[in-house]
């Protein structure tokens, strides 16, 4: 038996998200299975790294799969390929040992926002455009707080991780481009709750534009209770990359 790797990349405006669901054959997990199966000629099961929502887009998904027998990587990754939607592309392909698991041996996920002042003809469908110019020092402030929590229940939208709302923050920050209007924030974590990027993004930008006060926040999360945050849209969310 082998145990295979996939380093994917994908658009994913078009897709009900990565995970294949029963009401549905448009996601990316699913597009991806099917043409493995098609190449291999029997059923395969892939685990992706990160069940990235509807509209979210990656640079780096990570996934893998058995097969009892030896691939060709070159052969293969270009046959696949082919067979994928133009928004999906599989860029890399390795053999891994049989104990690696995409979900369970991440050590940390990366994901990064993109946020713009100015109108956008070319890729704008990937940024969030603002008009204000936010306060960052209330931002900075609120990004400080975020980095020592250790429970997300306030930002959670999903009741289905209601087992477990502890994740640990690694890095909260984000970079301005002046000349473009833009603000790039970049997150990661162990793992992340359903929607909780967006939700802390999303709040960031609420106090960065004073119609949410930091300490209402502190409030919330103290009582243990759900936070009144604007969840912002999937579109301007990648998936940039998962570490070992």
């Amino acid at each position: 038996m082998h145990n295979y790797r996939l380093t994917i990349e994908y658009n994913g405006l078009g897709f009900q998200g990565w995970q294949k669901q029963k009401h549905t054959d448009n996601t990316v997990q699913g597009h991806i299975e099917k043409a493995v199966e098609t190449l291999l000629k029997t059923k395969i099961n892939l685990t992706g790294a990160g069940r990235t929502d509807s509209g979210v887009s990656a640079l780096n998904q990570t996934a893998n799969f058995y097969f009892e027998n030896k691939i060709d990587s070159f052969k293969f990754i270009r046959s696949l390929n082919s067979l994928l939607p133009a928004e999906i592309t599989v860029k890399d392909i390795k053999e891994v040992p049989l104990k690696f698991h995409s979900r369970y041996s991440a050590k940390r996920r990366e994901y990064i926002y993109n946020i713009t002042g100015f109108k956008k003809s070319v890729s704008g469908e990937f940024y969030y455009k603002i008009n204000f110019d936010p306060d960052l020092e209330r931002i900075n402030e609120f990004i400080e707080f975020i980095k020592q929590l250790e429970n997300f229940y306030s930002f959670c939208r999903n009741k289905t991780d209601s087992q477990n709302f502890s994740c640990r923050i690694y890095e909260f920050k984000y970079r301005i481009y002046k000349s473009r209007k833009e603000i790039i924030f970049t997150i990661s974590a162990n793992r992340f709750l359903h929607s909780m990027v967006r939700a802390l993004i999303g709040c960031a930008l609420e106090i960065g534009r004073g119609k949410l006060q930091f300490e209402q926040i502190i409030k919330k999360i103290s009582k243990g209770e759900k936070a009144k945050v604007h969840y912002l849209p999937a579109n301007a969310l990648f998936l940039k990359k998962i570490y070992y």
